[in-house]
């Protein structure tokens, strides 16, 4: 998919998003591990930003969202930009945070940590002087906030993301893939919901 239509899609579907759980802004570092499945370390790969919205998927009975949003890498001055999609799994969460569907679930603790794992798809392209070639990737990875405020959370992450360029598979100078361990940090903001009350 070319860029801007990706961007289309991401802005479209932005404007479905202002009851979002939360929206996270982080910077990025990846660290490659694996690159076309031989070992060749590198501390700082890539370096760039995510943002994504996530949200609570109202008919299944778990803590679970979907997330979407925008990745953005700086390798060696070339240019990569995604769409992430996604889901995100809640494991833990903070006074105030809890996914409460009646009264006996509402959480009177002072715990300061969110805590969840995702799992997101990432598509998009390598931009070139004139020409957008297509990557895509998955990443599993553990997320951990910390309450600054009611709304705002520091926010961080690692991760391991695959990445897999299908126009470089016959390629015998550039890597058709790569596995990266990814450190992240930044900011989470918690939109406002209604919780129902303890008795």
């Amino acid at each position: 998919m070319p860029f801007k239509t990706s961007l289309l899609v991401f802005v479209l579907l932005l404007t479905l998003q202002v009851s979002a759980q939360f929206i996270s802004l982080r910077g990025t570092n990846s660290s490659q591990i694996l690159s076309d499945n031989y070992y060749n370390a590198d501390l700082s790969h890539a370096v760039g930003g995510e943002i994504y919205f996530s949200k609570p998927i109202g008919f299944i009975p778990l803590p679970m969202n979907y997330n979407i949003g925008l990745d953005y890498k700086n390798i060696d001055g070339l240019t990569e930009a995604y769409l992430i999609t996604g889901l995100t799994y809640v494991t833990v969460t903070p006074s105030g945070f809890m996914f409460a569907t009646n009264a006996e679930s509402v959480t009177m603790s002072t715990y300061k940590w969110l805590n969840y794992f995702d799992l997101n798809m990432y598509n998009g392209v390598i931009i070139g002087d004139s020409t957008y070639t297509y990557k895509m990737g998955g990443e599993i990875g553990y997320n951990f906030s910390y309450v600054l405020s009611k709304t705002l959370f520091l926010h961080f992450g690692l991760g391991a993301r695959y990445n897999f360029t299908p126009d470089y598979k016959n390629d015998l100078y550039t890597d058709a893939t790569s596995l990266d361990f990814m450190v992240k940090a930044g900011l989470l903001y918690k939109f406002k919901r209604k919780f129902n009350k303890p008795n």
